[in-house]
């Protein structure tokens, strides 16, 4: 435990390291990023591999950008992170995705990721698309891997908001959350923990068609 401004707070600070498997040698080699977030030590959660071996993870590493009106004092909102994602210097067929520490990242999403001091956790599907959880604003947030907005969803809603379901005594407008806290998704569902509600939600994703466009032969 440590002191945040005269109040007890969980530390979540720690180094980035990558382990290589090695079949031969227990424990395991660590290669850390000394470049990560460039604070000693980061604040961050959240760790994820995508199939082409790229590596995210989240961090505070400064204010927030864009903080919304009324939040702008928030103590909670300065420790938003951002998703950091670097790009493999080695290969899995090689037998190790980071033989070398990356000079640099390759992408920085500048979102609003958190609070860390939750902790929270976000999800990377095949595509590289990143589902994130937004607690403080009572939503979640999904983007492409270039960081373009996808959809954002969510609204403040109590165990007694179950989003049209079965015994929805207080019906909402948007998907009910009260504290989420990890996202993550697959082909089929959205999946989202809500540590306030003490429950799990899983949202099936829908589509339409937005436009057709012709391909010359």
């Amino acid at each position: 435990m440590v002191l945040v401004d005269g109040a007890k707070a969980d530390d979540y600070s720690g180094p980035l390291t990558y382990f290589a498997p090695d079949k031969g040698k227990a424990p395991w080699k660590g290669l850390g990023f000394k470049n990560f977030g460039g604070k000693e030590p980061p604040v961050a959660s959240g760790v994820r591999f995508d199939p082409k071996g790229n590596l995210y993870a989240g961090i505070v590493d400064g204010k927030p950008n864009n903080i919304p009106p009324g939040f702008d004092k928030d103590k909670d909102y300065m420790r938003m992170g951002r998703i950091y994602k670097y790009a493999p210097t080695g290969s899995k067929e090689g037998g190790s995705l980071f033989p070398t520490e990356p000079a640099a990242p390759a992408k920085i999403y500048d979102v609003h990721y958190g609070p860390i001091n939750n902790p929270p956790r976000f999800g990377v599907d095949e595509y590289g698309r990143i589902y994130y959880p937004n607690a403080i604003e009572k939503r979640v947030a999904v983007i492409d891997n270039e960081g373009n907005p996808v959809l954002s969803f969510g609204t403040y809603g109590n165990r007694d908001s179950m989003g049209g379901l079965p015994g929805d005594l207080v019906p909402t407008k948007d998907v009910p959350l009260a504290w989420p806290s990890s996202v993550d998704a697959t082909d089929e569902y959205i999946y989202i923990s809500d540590r306030l509600n003490v429950r799990l939600l899983r949202l099936a994703k829908t589509f339409q068609l937005a436009g057709t466009a012709k391909i010359k032969e």
